[in-house]
């Protein structure tokens, strides 16, 4: 009898080591309703980045931290969330979360942990991100001279622009980073690197100081002479 219980001890122990391995050192093992759930989450949303804030649970010295889930809206009632964060630190009453793209459909739910047990999810959080810069007109692409190249569009409205970044490509090529200019009002860029015998394109985008860019807009071509 004793041994056949130090053998279903050790199989519970073999099966408790394969789940610690196949899931993330802070996923809970077991639900508890006595911990606090996050309720009541504000929302600030921008381009490609979401603020959450939520009141305290720190009121409750058994909590050890807050989980955050993530699920990409899809057709349908079922959403797949996504462990995508561990705040270990009952304290925190805010997270940013940073690697989101435009223009998508989120959905959040914050839950506390205690060691290995979790509470229930909290209120699901929809999220809808703004949608990229609108693309930069270019006007024309200009010989001016032998080898030079005078290239025109249309500054950007958006007031958070802090620079554009202009790309070309010779005949059918691929697109290459040709320059960067800074100052949103900025309206052309001298290319004095056109050879003549060369059909080159052009387009431009339009960037802020986070690095966020204007979607593609449309190109101009030139035959150097």
């Amino acid at each position: 009898m004793k041994s056949l219980k130090t053998s279903r001890l050790r199989v519970v122990l073999i099966l408790l080591t394969i789940s610690f391995f196949t899931v993330n050192s802070l996923e809970a093992f077991f639900a508890d309703i006595s911990l606090p759930k996050i309720v009541h989450v504000k929302k600030i949303v921008t381009k490609d980045s979401v603020g959450f804030e939520w009141q305290s649970v720190a009121y409750n010295p058994s909590v050890t931290g807050i989980n955050v889930y993530r699920a990409e809206a899809k057709p349908g009632v079922n959403q797949t969330y996504v462990k995508i964060d561990a705040i270990s630190n009952r304290f925190a009453t805010h997270y940013v979360d940073t690697t989101i793209k435009p223009n998508k459909k989120y959905f959040y739910t914050f839950t506390t942990f205690s060691g290995l047990n979790e509470s229930l999810h909290g209120d699901i959080v929809p999220v809808k991100t703004k949608p990229p810069y609108r693309a930069v007109r270019v006007v024309s692409a200009t010989q001016v001279d032998i080898n030079v190249v005078k290239l025109l569009w249309v500054p950007s409205s958006e007031p958070t622009i802090t620079h554009y970044i202009i790309q070309r490509k010779v005949g059918n090529s691929k697109w290459f980073f040709l320059t960067k200019i800074k100052g949103r009002l900025y309206p052309e860029y001298i290319d004095t690197t056109a050879y003549r015998g060369h059909k080159y394109s052009y387009r431009v985008f339009a960037v802020d100081e986070l690095g966020m860019s204007s979607v593609y807009g449309n190109t101009v071509s030139v035959e150097v002479k």
